[in-house]
């Protein structure tokens, strides 16, 4: 495949010389996914690619270790967003409009007004706004998988905080990162770092506690609290404190148990 030129606003962007290649690259691809149905989803409503690591560490000459980094900056800084998909090929959504005067005619199609494709004999057009959305619910899933895969929630709690930020991207991510500031002030004084109490992956009763109680403090906060942030902070963070409180002294319990089993007692 011919090598396409480097684009003037990868540079301007502030994107680093191996990041521009593989983006290239990628939306070298896309122009190829364009038009064909098959590389169509019909959930996101937009076009993908897919690429594996080895295939563009072979492209870059680098390690797959390598082009992991590079697709991880690039996804921090809104040029991909991935779809991961069970048993299944991964598929890459590129959110961002190329304007320059590089991009080939059918990377300009990325951002047009109408694009048409043919899925058994039937023609859909999509506007700027079908467009609009379909970043938009990308950028939604990709927060959504982050909060999972990253911060620790269970997929019962991220749906419900998806439903709660009525599907929009900057109310999840606000609704997620003042949770994780109250669980970081609940713990500041009372847990030792290294303690199990502190994780969702060793402490069920976070998750179960955020599940049972996070609608409400919302609502709650939406409706009648003159200082909503002040109002889910405290709430959540005391909401943690219980949880760790309560899982403590099940430890505690369980340990105390232990010790009057026959073959713990010793004489």
């Amino acid at each position: 495949m011919k090598f396409s030129k480097l684009f003037e606003e990868f540079s301007d962007a502030g994107l680093s010389p191996a990041e521009q290649v593989a983006l290239t690259r990628l939306y070298d691809r896309m122009s190829l996914s364009e038009g064909n149905s098959d590389f169509y989803d019909k959930q996101q409503n937009a076009y993908y690619v897919t690429y594996s690591r080895e295939d563009m560490a072979d492209k870059l000459n680098v390690s797959t270790n390598t082009v992991t980094n590079i697709f991880n900056s690039l996804k921090r800084k809104g040029w991909l967003i991935v779809k991961q998909r069970f048993n299944s090929t991964n598929r890459i959504f590129l959110p961002i409009s190329l304007k320059t005067k590089n991009c080939t005619t059918k990377t300009q199609k990325l951002v047009s007004n109408k694009t048409e494709y043919n899925n058994t004999n039937k023609k859909i057009s999509h506007n700027k706004n079908d467009t609009k959305k379909s970043v938009e619910s990308l950028k939604l899933d990709g927060i959504a998988q982050s909060l999972i895969n990253k911060a620790g929630f269970s997929p019962l709690l991220v749906s419900q905080l998806k439903a709660l930020s009525f599907n929009k991207p900057d109310t999840l991510y606000d609704y997620g990162k003042l949770i994780l500031k109250a669980k970081r002030m609940a713990l500041r004084f009372s847990v030792a770092k290294n303690s199990s109490l502190r994780r969702f992956e060793t402490n069920p009763l976070l998750n179960e506690y955020l599940e049972n109680h996070t609608e409400p403090i919302i609502r709650n906060a939406n409706r009648k609290a003159k200082n909503r942030y002040g109002y889910m902070i405290k709430s959540f963070k005391n909401l943690f404190e219980e949880a760790i409180d309560n899982y403590s002294q099940h430890i505690h319990y369980n340990n105390d148990i232990e010790r009057l089993f026959p073959e713990n007692i010793v004489f």
